[in-house]
């Protein structure tokens, strides 16, 4: 319960949400990074910088398996290919990488907010019941 109860600093909850962000992407689970910005709301309880947190973790967690990837594949073809398909010249391919790093940041961050509010809304709702 300790756990819970404490307000936990940003320098340990970002690599947390990171590492955790970044074991879901590379488990292909990445649907559930929002989740993980859920756990970075709860352990920091305050709302705007679990959301600041939880964003810069989003990227850094969605961003490493995406520069290893780069390294190993060869992802020039297939950005290009997205990058016509959304109607852009070919130098902008960087564009993809951009919106899949904000993508995850944006995701992270809303679950992260949530878990804070949701925090505080328990604690709220616990309190008011024990008090008489």
């Amino acid at each position: 319960m300790e756990l819970v109860t404490r307000t936990h600093a940003w320098y340990t909850v970002l690599p947390l949400t990171a590492i955790l962000v970044y074991l879901l992407t590379l488990t292909g689970y990445w649907q559930l990074i929002f989740a993980a910005g859920l756990l970075a709301g709860i352990l920091m309880k305050r709302p705007w910088s679990s959301f600041l947190i939880a964003a810069i973790a989003g990227a850094l967690g969605w961003g490493i398996p995406l520069t290893l990837a780069s390294f190993y594949y060869p992802l020039d073809a297939a950005s290009t290919l997205l990058v016509q398909i959304l109607g852009l010249s070919a130098s902008l391919s960087f564009v993809l990488l951009v919106l899949t790093l904000l993508i995850s940041a944006v995701v992270t961050a809303l679950g992260a907010l949530l878990g804070a509010y949701a925090y505080a809304l328990v604690q709220r709702s616990a309190r008011a019941t024990v008090e008489p």
